[in-house]
């Protein structure tokens, strides 16, 4: 199933994606009095308002680049009142089969994921207790239970 462009990941630019990655490279792990010019260059450029702490670990997690895009993504996804259940199927679709290759799809379901479960209904459905637990629940009883939160 396609989805609509509003559930689409946003263009990025290529080039400040590039430049953010360097300038959150050089905080990750800066020391005291090395960092404030890049803290405020990130914030600035990435529309941001992040601390020095949040650029502490990034290299241990993830590369630059990867968390760059994800900061960018996140600013563009909010809760979608018109989502409809094959889209949200769709989404758990995507995220099931790729994993973390489709940040931007699992930060979309979790945008739109009412239950406290969250990232659980992806990475550990059996922790779930609203899911079947005799079998591997299917993308529409996720997508089901997400949508509409605690049963």
């Amino acid at each position: 199933m396609e989805l609509r462009p509003g559930l689409m990941p946003p263009v990025l630019d290529e080039a400040k994606v590039r430049h953010l990655a360097d300038l959150a490279s050089r905080l990750d792990g800066a020391n005291c009095g090395q960092w404030e010019g890049d803290l405020a260059e990130f914030n600035q450029e990435a529309g941001t308002g992040d601390s020095i702490e949040v650029f502490q670990g990034i290299y241990g997690a993830e590369n630059h680049e990867a968390w760059v895009r994800r900061v960018l993504d996140q600013q563009s996804l909010t809760p979608n009142s018109n989502l409809l259940r094959a889209e949200m199927a769709e989404i758990v679709l995507r995220v099931r089969a790729c994993g973390a290759d489709h940040d931007f799809d699992l930060e979309l379901f979790l945008a739109n994921c009412k239950h406290p479960s969250g990232s659980d209904f992806i990475s550990w459905p059996d922790l779930v207790s609203d899911l079947p637990q005799n079998r591997q629940p299917t993308d529409e009883e996720i997508a089901d239970l997400a949508m509409r939160g605690r049963a």
